[in-house]
């Protein structure tokens, strides 16, 4: 079977069944610390495969990782996906959920680049104005720092793509000035 439809099929009945039971929220925050989790320690992840491991011991391995503190909804939901031995797809389900949750609940993400660490104050009102232009749906502004950029930002949300670095800027140069046409003598 197709590991992206197993993945959506096993994130949206979670989905479901959060909602049902009121948990929406609390499973979203479980999910997003497991998938820090996963990138953090790759022994989450050996273990999690170990075929010697019962879903027992692995079960409470992932508590583990989450801090002992584990939704019943999401608690469930692992049971679930280990009793089907379903264990090499569940990364796969946890990006799959944060999508769904996200569609559900109008979360649109932005990321914003510039080349240097930016104020808390403008990322807020650029996330003011970005929820402007979504038409007051919530942005989840992501901030990152990338020093070849040299100067002003790239911002990126959906199919908009607002390049403002200074290093965009003297490419363009560049590309002008190297023409024979547009040489300066």
């Amino acid at each position: 079977m197709y590991t992206g439809l197993i993945a959506t099929r096993y994130a949206t009945a979670l989905a479901d069944f959060a909602a049902a039971n009121g948990e929406e929220r609390a499973v979203y925050d479980d999910v997003r610390r497991l998938i820090a989790a996963y990138g953090e320690d790759v022994s989450v992840r050996a273990a999690l495969y170990s075929p010697v491991l019962p879903a027992a011991a692995k079960q409470a391995l992932l508590r583990q990782a989450l801090d002992g503190k584990v939704s019943p909804t999401f608690d469930r939901f692992i049971e679930l996906v280990l009793r089907h031995h379903r264990e090499k797809y569940l990364h796969f389900m946890l990006h799959s959920y944060v999508g769904v949750y996200k569609r559900r609940h109008g979360i649109v993400e932005a990321v914003l680049t510039t080349a240097t660490p930016v104020s808390d104050e403008s990322a807020e009102r650029i996330a003011a104005m970005a929820q402007m232009r979504t038409h007051s749906r919530d942005v989840e502004l992501h901030r990152t720092v990338d020093p070849s950029l040299v100067g002003g930002f790239v911002f990126r949300m959906e199919d908009l793509l607002v390049d403002a670095s200074l290093s965009r800027q003297l490419g363009i140069l560049r590309r002008q000035f190297g023409n024979n046409r547009n040489r300066i003598v």
